[in-house]
């Protein structure tokens, strides 16, 4: 029964340590939100610049992991290259080394401050920006709680013979543990939860250093699973972006396997306390492996492009943003459906002017844009609507929110209008329909003013701005009063017999179309209001 006892209450402080690192994760996220694509974007072919940019993200998002699934999307997009992703991976091994040297700290009893000030901060907080500081406290409170547990958990395992075989033989065959490290984190998908396990057990004596050291670098091989098993169905370059991580670490196991010994000599110099051994130990380890594959960048891109053969560059069949791996950070994941939505309205605003073509010039090119761009628009609409469900919203800002919610409308409106497009079109090719000039020179009037109000509602959603509203829905206005006047002077023309039988007969309609038109364009501009 002890042994039940000591191994659920490890197993519960690993538990918890997992939910606090993923509560931590959530709310650096959210606070650092778009600003994770435009970090990543500037790993330019610099490398020192390219391996900070990867420390940081690492560090900001909690997880190597995380770190590598965005690279994934954006090397599958043809944003960055592999040699600026391998420069960022290099990066990532040196953040996650931050979280064990945090664990490290013999903090005592300091997670019950931490925690009822991040519950107070959070409860009593009016600004979201106060309640993430207050979430940040309390994560890091149960952080270090979860520590505790998993140090008292591992207390009576020194007294145990089996453990002190089984580590026994891991420092005279570290071959098994970081087999053992490896395996351990292909389970938790999280190489910091067992290098703080590792930590936590120091901190009791359980483990000695050897050991320790050798868990630690079967962690870093361990953590290479999810982004192998993620990168199945991607192009080349993002299959080699996820093989770049895992020949690293790789390599840097075989290349400090032969000397653990002596590297145990070495770090147990540089602090007094086991816990702080192995948590430099991982630094150490992190951070020479990274230097001294920084110059042989262009060798391990070679081997890459052997090992996974391909072209380099996105390829068609799998290129395409809104890549589910962004969902990991759903702030980053919603600038990816903005710029959809984007593209979306463009599309559709060359529907419009297609349109023009077709009804006044009769364009048969112009027409069979509009029906081909109508299926693009819709299985656009129909991606993106499903793409912002997905996208958590527990887990952004509370601007973010909104903006997400007004894209979910503009979407319809903009859909909307497509059909609207090939609505008229549709008129345009139907021969027996035939004008009035009145009726010609008024279509063309309204035609214009909802073009201009379609154009300002665009622009206002690309570039957020809502200075542009008021005159958007002056515009509206104006439609909306043309369109009751051109109904009036139509009936008054039906009535005196100044158009014939045929004439016109479609004109209501067209009027109708329109007005709608600048309604769900004036709606995308209010949907900007509220962002």
């Amino acid at each position: 029964m002890e042994i039940f006892s000591i191994t659920t209450q490890i197993l519960g402080g690993l538990a918890l340590f997992l939910f606090a690192i993923n509560r931590l994760s959530s709310t650096l996220k959210k606070i650092a939100g778009v600003r994770l694509r435009q970090i990543l974007q500037k790993a330019t072919d610099s490398r020192v610049l390219g391996v900070a940019t990867g420390a940081l993200v690492t560090f900001l998002v909690q997880s190597s992991s995380i770190t590598v699934l965005l690279l994934l999307g954006m090397v599958n997009a043809g944003v960055l290259n592999l040699r600026q992703a391998v420069y960022v991976i290099l990066g990532s091994e040196i953040g996650t080394t931050i979280t064990a040297q945090i664990v490290a700290f013999q903090v005592k009893m300091l997670f019950y401050p931490l925690l009822v000030a991040g519950f107070l901060t959070l409860s009593l907080a009016g600004k979201e920006k106060y309640r993430n500081i207050g979430e940040i406290v309390f994560s890091l409170g149960l952080i270090f709680l979860a520590m505790k547990l998993m140090t008292d958990g591992s207390r009576p395992l020194k007294d145990f013979p089996l453990v002190i075989d089984a580590f026994t033989n891991f420092g005279a065959s570290p071959l098994l543990g970081i087999l053992i490290g490896a395996l351990f984190t292909s389970i938790t998908s999280s190489s910091s939860a067992t290098t703080s396990l590792v930590i936590a057990m120091g901190m009791e004596g359980a483990i000695d250093l050897q050991s320790g050291i050798a868990l630690m670098i079967g962690a870093n091989i361990g953590t290479c699973t999810l982004e192998l098993i993620a990168s199945i169905g991607t192009n080349s370059i993002a299959r080699r972006t996820a093989m770049a991580q895992f020949i690293i670490n790789l390599i840097g196991a075989l290349l400090f396997y032969p000397f653990i010994d002596s590297f145990a000599a070495i770090v147990s110099r540089t602090a007094h306390e086991l816990p702080r051994h192995l948590a430099n130990a991982h630094t150490l380890f992190n951070i020479t492996v990274s230097l001294l594959l920084m110059p042989f960048v262009g060798v391990l891109i070679k081997i890459l492009e052997k090992i996974i053969s391909g072209r380099e560059g996105p390829e068609k069949e799998s290129y395409g943003i809104l890549d589910e791996r962004f969902l990991k950070v759903p702030s980053l994941a919603l600038l990816e459906a903005e710029e959809e939505v984007n593209r979306m309205a463009l599309i559709t605003e060359g529907m419009l002017k297609a349109a023009r073509q077709a009804f006044f010039h009769h364009n048969k090119d112009a027409m069979k844009a509009i029906r081909e761009n109508e299926r693009i628009v819709d299985a656009i609409y129909e991606k993106v609507g499903n793409y912002l469900n997905q996208i958590s919203t527990l887990m952004l800002s509370e601007q973010d929110r909104i903006k997400k919610r007004s894209y979910v409308h503009a979407i319809g409106d903009i859909e909307r209008i497509a059909d609207l497009a090939e609505n008229l079109a549709e008129y345009a090719a139907d021969k027996d329909i035939v004008f009035s000039n009145p009726a010609l020179k008024e279509i063309e009037k309204l035609f214009d003013k909802t073009e201009q109000i379609y154009s300002i509602a665009i622009h206002s959603l690309k570039r957020s701005k809502k200075s542009l509203i008021l005159d958007s829905t002056r515009l509206e206005e104006s439609v909306n009063m043309l369109e009751k006047k051109y109904r009036k002077d139509f009936i008054h023309r039906m009535d005196n017999d100044l158009i014939g039988p045929v004439k016109d007969a479609m004109y209501p309609r067209i009027l109708h179309d329109l007005e709608r038109i600048s309604d769900h364009a004036n709606n995308i501009a209010v949907h900007v209001m509220k962002m």
